[in-house]
């Protein structure tokens, strides 16, 4: 919206932006509600076609879209003859691997240092003593099985009680509680099953 003459560098364009950037410097140090409010309006101004649909300025950036267009005129479309250049450009550009020119920027990608310039540099590098490193498994020693019935976990006979109830609710009622009980003793004879033929495999492949 400003009406001075379009000179680069001139004395006016100078003062206005100079208290532009001395607004923008007071928003970015403080965070109360009315800095937010005026970075808010600062990016409004700054990209009005990214907020022209906005409920209360979108009428208002929408005119200064239109200003903007008429202010930098029609645009030409590029010619068939600009277009090849450009593709004619990007393909002669070098393609390149960012991994690999880091690596081909090393002194020694060609041959190794020295013995001299090896040993200098280990000479700078300070020794790295671990005070934490823990107790390793010895892998011969027999390591003793863990109690964890009392850790949280399946409670297996509370799901066999429930697994059972579900299967015999549609029969008599009479019958329930002794099917049940049957159910229950079939789940565990197949659990127990399934067990020892887990312990069996794994003596098979400790021999």
């Amino acid at each position: 919206m400003c009406d001075a003459p379009d000179d680069v560098g001139s004395a006016r364009c100078k003062g206005c932006i100079s208290k532009h950037a001395k607004v923008r410097e007071r928003l970015t140090k403080t965070d109360d509600g009315v800095a937010r409010w005026g970075r808010e309006l600062l990016a409004m101004l700054g990209s009005p076609h990214q907020y022209d649909h906005d409920g209360v300025h979108g009428e208002v950036l929408s005119g200064y879209v239109r200003l903007l267009t008429e202010h930098e005129g029609p645009r030409v479309a590029p010619t068939q003859e600009e277009i090849d250049a450009l593709f004619a450009a990007a393909r002669a550009r070098p393609k390149g691997s960012l991994i690999r020119d880091m690596a081909n920027r090393s002194p020694w990608k060609d041959a190794p240092p020295s013995p001299q310039s090896a040993r200098a540099m280990v000479g700078e590098i300070d020794e790295v003593v671990d005070e934490y490193v823990g107790q390793r498994t010895v892998p011969s020693r027999d390591i003793e099985k863990v109690d964890r019935s009392d850790r949280p976990g399946e409670d297996a006979a509370l799901t066999d009680r429930v697994s059972a109830n579900a299967a015999v609710q549609d029969e008599p009622e009479e019958l329930q509680d002794i099917l049940a009980d049957v159910h229950v003793a079939k789940r565990k004879a197949k659990r127990d099953k399934l067990s020892d033929a887990v312990e069996g495999l794994d003596d098979l492949l400790d021999e």
